[in-house]
C-alpha cells in the first residue's frame, strides 16, 4: 500500500515517534503502519536515529557529595542483609568505596546522560581520530520536514515549467504545420514554373515599345518600357539609364497606372546609374508606366518623386 493512499496519516509519523499522539491516534497510526510500507520503512530510519541520541551527549562529572550519599545507602543496605553492623572507620569506607566505585560511576553517568540526551550536541571528533559510522548517520536526517517541503515545492515548480514548455511546444507545432503548408504551396508553384520553363521556347511578340521620358526638367535619365506577350503570359520589361544616385535606403519603383489605380510592378536598385526590371502581369488596359524615386522599397503606393513616365 502506497503513501499516496493515506496522505494525512503519513504526516503523523514524526509525532508518533516522539510520543505526541493521543492513545486513539496512536492506535490509528499503528493500524496504518501495518499497511503502509513507506511509513514502516521511515519509522525504522527514525528509530535508528533516536537510538543514537544518547551517544551524542557529553560526559558529565559526578556531582559533589553524590558518592558519599550513594556509598552510605549501599553500606546500610548490605549491612541490613548480612546482619552485621555497617563498616566503620577509614579502612571500611575505603574498602566499600573500592567495591562500589564502578556501580556509582555507571549509575551517575547513566542518569546524567538520560537527562541531557534531548539537548546535548555531538562532541567534536579530535583531529586524527575517526568518527564512528553510526554517529555520523543523523547528519542526513536533521530536517525531514524541510526536505519534504523542498521536494513538494520543487515538484510544483517543475509542473509549472513543464506546463509552460508544453504550451510553447504546441504553439511551435502549429506554426510548423502552417509553415509546412506554405512550403508545400511554394513547391507546387515552383514545380509548375519548372514545367513551363522546360518546355521549348515559343515565339515572343513585342506588343508595344515606348520610350520613358523625364517627368520634370533637369533629369537626364531615360529608358524604355516593352510589353511582351508569349505563351506564358504578358510581361513588362523596363530598362533605364543615367538614373540619379540613391541615398540611404532609397530605391526605384515601377508602376502600372490605370486612371487612379496604381499597381506596384517591382523595385530595383541601379548599378552605375543603369537598372532593369521584369514583371509578369494580367492585362488590365493600363494607360501609363512610370518610375519613381522612393524613400525605401516597402511602399505599396507611390510616395516619392516621379522620374520617368510614358503612355502605353
Amino acid at each position: 500500500m502506497s503513501r499516496q493512499e493515506f496522505p494525512n496519516m503519513c504526516e503523523w509519523l514524526e509525532l508518533y515517534m516522539l510520543g505526541g499522539l493521543s492513545q486513539s491516534e496512536r492506535e490509528q497510526m499503528e493500524e496504518h503502519l501495518s499497511h503502509c510500507g513507506a511509513c514502516k520503512k521511515e519509522r525504522e530510519e527514525l528509530q535508528a536515529v533516536m537510538d543514537l541520541l544518547p551517544y551524542t551527549a557529553k560526559p558529565a562529572p559526578v556531582p559533589d557529595g553524590m558518592k558519599q550519599r550513594v556509598l552510605g545507602r549501599i553500606l546500610e543496605s548490605e549491612a541490613d542483609h548480612s546482619g552485621q553492623p555497617p563498616f566503620t572507620g577509614a579502612s571500611a569506607l575505603l574498602q566499600e568505596q573500592a567495591q562500589a566505585q564502578n556501580r556509582v560511576t555507571d549509575a551517575s553517568a547513566a542518569a546524567e546522560l538520560q537527562k541531557n540526551a534531548g539537548r546535548a550536541e555531538p562532541e567534536p571528533v579530535p583531529a586524527g581520530e575517526h568518527e564512528p559510522v553510526s554517529a555520523r548517520r543523523p547528519a542526513g536526517k536533521r530536517s525531514r520536514t524541510f526536505i519534504r517541503w523542498a521536494a513538494g515545492t520543487g515538484i510544483a515548480a517543475a509542473a509549472v515549467i513543464l506546463g509552460w514548455v508544453n504550451m510553447q511546444l504546441r504553439e511551435d507545432v502549429r506554426s510548423l504545420k502552417g509553415l509546412n503548408a506554405s512550403l508545400q504551396q511554394s513547391v507546387s508553384s515552383l514545380q509548375g514554373q519548372l514545367t513551363l520553363a522546360g518546355q521549348p521556347s515559343q515565339a515572343s511578340k513585342a506588343n508595344k515599345v515606348v520610350k520613358l521620358n523625364p517627368a520634370v526638367e533637369g533629369i537626364v535619365a531615360q529608358g524604355l518600357a516593352t510589353i511582351v506577350i508569349d505563351a506564358k503570359g504578358t510581361h513588362l520589361v523596363v530598362q533605364a539609364e543615367n538614373l540619379p544616385a540613391l541615398r540611404d535606403s532609397q530605391a526605384f519603383q515601377v508602376w502600372l497606372i490605370k486612371g487612379e489605380q496604381k499597381v506596384n510592378a517591382g523595385t530595383f536598385l541601379p548599378q552605375g546609374g543603369s537598372g532593369a526590371l521584369y514583371y509578369t502581369f494580367e492585362p488590365q488596359e493600363y494607360d501609363t508606366v512610370a518610375i519613381t524615386l522612393e524613400p525605401d522599397a516597402g511602399g505599396t503606393q507611390p510616395r516619392g518623386s516621379l522620374v520617368l513616365a510614358a503612355k502605353i
